[in-house]
C-alpha cells in the first residue's frame, strides 16, 4: 500500500528547497576520474565523503551499498556505488556507464564489495573485486534530464553472502508513494565536495524528501528528491543506496546533485515506481525488456497553482496544470502554511476548497498527485497566496 501523509505539525521547508532548486545546476555525482584499485597511490588519512554524513568503522550498517570502478578508455576511469540486490546483480545508475553516448563494456567494470575503503593498501587488499557479465540500461533512461537513471549489473559469480560482509537489500513495495518530509538514509562510496577526488571510503547521511516537483524534474512519480543544507551525496556516490525505514528497504538510486553539494540537493531514480521497476525486475530475470513494454508514469506538473479570490468564504480551484500520460488519474490536497508550520486536508478527487476563518492569515498553495499503470507523483504549486 502506498503511503499517506498529511504533514499537519511539520516544518515546512518547500519554498526554501524550490529557491534552491531554481538557482541550482542539477549535475550527475560521478567521479570524473579515479584511480584503479590495484594500482592507486596510498592516501592520506581519510576525510569525509557523503557531504555533511559519517564515515562508516565498518560495513555491518550498509553491506548492500558497494563501489564500482569503470575504464572508459587507456587512463581514464569513472567511479561510482551501486546496491547489491540478488547474488549476481547490482542496481546502479545508467550515467556511470554512458559517455559520448557510448556505453562502457562490461569487461572494463569491476565491483567491489565486503570492504568498507578502498583508499589504503589494506583496504585494498580486503576488498573482494568481481567481474561484470552484462550491463542492462534502462531503455528510456535521459541523459538531460536523469529520468529513468538506472542500470542492472549481472556479476560474472555470485556473491558469497555467507561471510556476513556482504548482504542484498529488499526494494521497497511497488506503489510505495514516500511523503514529504520522511527520513531517508543515503550510503556510497563519493568524494567530500565538489571539487575533490578521494572515492573509496563508505559513508552515510541522513537526509528528508521533498517534493520532486520543486526540485527541478516534471517527473515527480519516477525521480525522488531530497533537501537538507550541508548533507547531501556527492560525486562518486552516484548509483548509490537510499533507505527508508531505517535502512530497511531501497527507495531510490542516486542520480544527481547539484553543483556545490553542501547545499543538500539531490535527485534519485524511485524503484517504486513501475516505470522503473519493471525494468530492474526484468534485468533481475536476465530479459532485455524493450521500451515498448515500459509503462510510462505521469510527466508534468509545473503549473499546479490555486485559483480564485483567496479569501474567507470563498471558494479557490486547484489547477492542475498539463500533464502527459495514459489514463492519468487526479487527486488533490490544499496546503496551507505560516512560519514553521504547515497544515494540509486529506487527498481528494474534488479539487475545489472553501476558505475558512481560521485560513486568515495563512499561505495556501495546493498539490496534484497524478497516477497511472507507471507510478503516481505529487506535484505542488509553486506560488504560495495569502488568504484574507
Amino acid at each position: 500500500m502506498p503511503y499517506r501523509s498529511t504533514i499537519r505539525g511539520t516544518r515546512s521547508r518547500s519554498a526554501l528547497a524550490f529557491a534552491l532548486a531554481v538557482v541550482a545546476v542539477l549535475v550527475p555525482a560521478t567521479v570524473s576520474s579515479a584511480s584503479p584499485w590495484t594500482s592507486v597511490d596510498p592516501e592520506p588519512a581519510a576525510t569525509p565523503r557523503i557531504v555533511g554524513g559519517t564515515v562508516l568503522p565498518n560495513n555491518s550498517t550498509a553491506p548492500y551499498t558497494v563501489a564500482i570502478q569503470t575504464q572508459f578508455a587507456e587512463g581514464t576511469f569513472g567511479g561510482c556505488s551501486g546496491t547489491v540486490i540478488g547474488p549476481q546483480h547490482v542496481l546502479t545508475a545508467a550515467h556511470c556507464f554512458v559517455r559520448d553516448n557510448v556505453a562502457a563494456l562490461a569487461q572494463n567494470i569491476r565491483v567491489g564489495v565486503g570492504q568498507h575503503e578502498i583508499v589504503s593498501p589494506e583496504g585494498r587488499a580486503a576488498v573482494t573485486v568481481l567481474p561484470v557479465g552484462t550491463v542492462r540500461i534502462h531503455p528510456l533512461y535521459n541523459s538531460a534530464t536523469f529520468t529513468d537513471d538506472v542500470a542492472v549489473l549481472t556479476l560474472i559469480q555470485p556473491i558469497d553472502f555467507s561471510t556476513g560482509r556482504v548482504a542484498p537489500l529488499p526494494l521497497a513495495p511497488v506503489g510505495t508513494l514516500l511523503p514529504s518530509n520522511s527520513q531517508v538514509r543515503v550510503t556510497g562510496f563519493g568524494a567530500s565536495s565538489a571539487t575533490a577526488n578521494d572515492f573509496g571510503t563508505l559513508r552515510a547521511v541522513d537526509t528528508r524528501s521533498e517534493f520532486s516537483s520543486l526540485c527541478g524534474t516534471d517527473a515527480p512519480a519516477v525521480m525522488l528528491c531530497t533537501f537538507r543544507s550541508g548533507h547531501a551525496a556527492c560525486e562518486g556516490d552516484s548509483g548509490g543506496t537510499a533507505t527508508i525505514q531505517r535502512g530497511g528497504q531501497l527507495i531510490g538510486v542516486t542520480n544527481t546533485a547539484v553543483r556545490d553539494c553542501a547545499a543538500g540537493l539531490n535527485l534519485f531514480a524511485n524503484v517504486a515506481a513501475p516505470e522503473i521497476r519493471t525494468f530492474i525486475d526484468a534485468a533481475v530475470a536476465e530479459i532485455d525488456v524493450p521500451a515498448v513494454q515500459i509503462p510510462i508514469a505521469p510527466r508534468g506538473g509545473r503549473a499546479v497553482r490555486v485559483s480564485g479570490t483567496t479569501r474567507a468564504g470563498r471558494t479557490v480551484t486547484c489547477l492542475r496544470g498539463t500533464w502527459t500520460g495514459d489514463k492519468n488519474r487526479y487527486r488533490y490536497r490544499f496546503l496551507r502554511f505560516k512560519g514553521d508550520r504547515a497544515q494540509t486536508t486529506a487527498d481528494r478527487r474534488k479539487r475545489t476548497y472553501r476558505l475558512r476563518r481560521d485560513d486568515r492569515g495563512w499561505r495556501i498553495s495546493c498539490a496534484v498527485e497524478a497516477s497511472n499503470v507507471g507510478g503516481s507523483g505529487i506535484a505542488l504549486g509553486r506560488t504560495l497566496r495569502r488568504v484574507r
